[in-house]
């Protein structure tokens, strides 16, 4: 009896501690990882803070740390926050099984400095608790190259005050808030990359700082005395808060807030967007969701200005490069295709214009000399066999001798044509009244009539002394021989032909 009581009391046990262990939540290990740096006296050093989960996805992290501020000054770092007496905190949240962050210190004091975590929070993305394993970072500060084993802090950010410094006269307004520019500043008080240089302002050579891309920095002061670097724009003289963002391990950009130089499509709006305690203006596309954002920024690199991406989530950035405006794009869309064709190879077209162009002239040139010896030979084949010109026959006089001459071809032609007729026309006369029958042999006396003609009458009938040669024309009478000639030959040429 007693052995099944104790039976049934642990089977009761068993029972009610099955929904116990359901309740029971686990948690999942990670580990929390720092870089360690070595860097020089007055120079910057960046030291990474790495979380990473067994494989999930990190959810929020928050982490905070003492240093020594003796030893390092902070200078930046995206979701770090420092309160000047060696207190950091970080927190952010991840996207991936690992989260990476990035802080900036300058060295002041050549030794070791370290950074160590003093609490810890983090999860999953899923909400489960993450139990990071902690570790800490080691900064080894060599002497800087001047033999320094020291510097003074500059205050340049995360709420550290700098000393005050000698300031000019000189007010400058910077986003509505005025300072004073000020030469009251040192070699190892500038920003990593940067030396002292000089440059004209306000009408004297004043002390600014420069890096190898020739982006130039000025050391204003407010009106508390604390001072700090600003960029400067030597073109217009004018200065901007300067806020440099690593985002390589070769190249930064600086954030400009000079909104009316963008030009992005109709779909982004402009918003601000909060970078290191100092608002810049930032556009987001309005038909995606809210995790991009397209900010106007300097390279320091190239010192060209340009638009660069940022991810929220990611917290990173990448070069970007607008899309073509839709106005443009239809406007070109709209050319023809031969006009679009020109537009986009408008020297060669110009080329080949010219080309033509100087080929016709060659062209018209060489048709212009030809024609010129054409009307050369005519002229000169026209002198050679004495040829009039049309002109000239029409204004050559009738009376003249060489007007008789030039139409006398024509007047023989046309007395031959009638003398043809004519004798043609005898000739049917004498044929339709020649009749064989009326012809009688005995009439005609051969003998007789010879007899009859003597040629001493001939000779009687002409005498010289009758003869003058002034009533003679040697060549009227040549040419109407010569014409009754040719006529009589023509005659007999064209009979026969009949």
């Amino acid at each position: 009896m007693k052995l099944l009581k104790k039976a049934a009391g642990f089977i009761l046990a068993l029972c009610l501690m099955v929904p116990m262990l359901g309740t029971v939540a686990f948690a999942a290990d990670g580990v929390l990882m720092f870089s360690d740096p070595e860097t020089k006296v007055g120079e910057n050093v960046s030291v990474d803070l790495v979380v990473q989960s067994g494989g999930e996805n990190v959810g929020s992290v928050s982490v905070s740390m003492n240093y020594d501020p003796s030893s390092l000054e902070f200078v930046s770092g995206e979701g770090f926050t420092a309160d000047g007496s060696g207190t950091l905190t970080y927190t952010g949240t991840g996207s991936s099984s690992e989260l990476r962050a990035t802080v900036e210190f300058r060295a002041l004091l050549a030794g070791s400095a370290a950074i160590n975590v003093t609490s810890s929070t983090a999860a999953l993305e899923s909400g489960e608790t993450l139990n990071l394993e902690q570790g800490s970072s080691t900064v080894i500060i060599a002497a800087a190259d001047d033999g320094s084993t020291s510097a003074e802090p500059s205050g340049t950010s995360g709420g550290e005050s700098s000393p005050a410094g000698e300031t000019t006269d000189i007010v400058v307004t910077v986003n509505g808030q005025e300072y004073h520019f000020s030469e009251a500043f040192t070699s190892s008080d500038l920003p990593d990359g940067y030396s002292e240089t000089s440059q004209t302002f306000n009408g004297e050579e004043r002390k600014f700082a420069v890096n190898e891309a020739g982006v130039t920095l000025g050391y204003l002061v407010d009106g508390s005395g604390a001072g700090s670097f600003f960029l400067y724009n030597a073109e217009d003289a004018t200065f901007s808060p300067y806020v440099q963002i690593n985002i390589s391990q070769t190249a930064s950009i600086i954030p400009l807030d000079r909104a009316g130089e963008v030009t992005l499509p109709e779909n982004y709006s402009e918003t601000t967007l909060t970078v290191e305690n100092m608002q810049f203006p930032v556009w987001a596309d309005a038909e995606t969701d809210s995790r991009y954002y397209i900010i106007y920024a300097l390279n320091t690199r190239t010192n060209e200005a340009g638009l660069y991406q940022y991810d929220t989530a990611d917290e990173t950035y990448q070069y970007f490069e607008a899309a073509a405006d839709t106005d443009t794009d239809t406007d070109s869309a709209e050319l023809p295709g031969i006009l679009g064709m020109i537009s986009d190879h408008i020297l060669p077209v110009l080329i080949g214009a010219g080309a033509v162009c100087i080929l016709l002239l060659i062209l018209i040139i060489v048709f212009a000399v030809k024609l010129v010896h054409r009307n050369q030979e005519l002229d000169d084949l026209y002198d050679e066999y004495d040829i009039p010109f049309d002109d000239e026959e029409e204004a050559a006089p009738k009376n003249t001798k060489k007007g008789k001459r030039a139409a006398a071809p024509a007047e023989e032609e046309e007395d031959l044509l009638d003398y043809e007729e004519e004798e043609y026309d005898a000739e049917d006369d004498y044929d339709g009244g020649y009749e064989e029958e009326n012809y009688d042999s005995s009439d005609y006396d051969e003998d007789e009539d010879l007899d009859d003609f003597d040629d001493d009458d001939y000779d009687d009938d002409f005498d010289e002394d009758d003869y003058d040669e002034d009533d003679y024309d040697d060549d009227d009478e040549f040419e109407s021989a010569g014409s009754s000639k040719e006529a009589e030959d023509d005659y007999n040429i064209n009979f026969v032909d009949l």
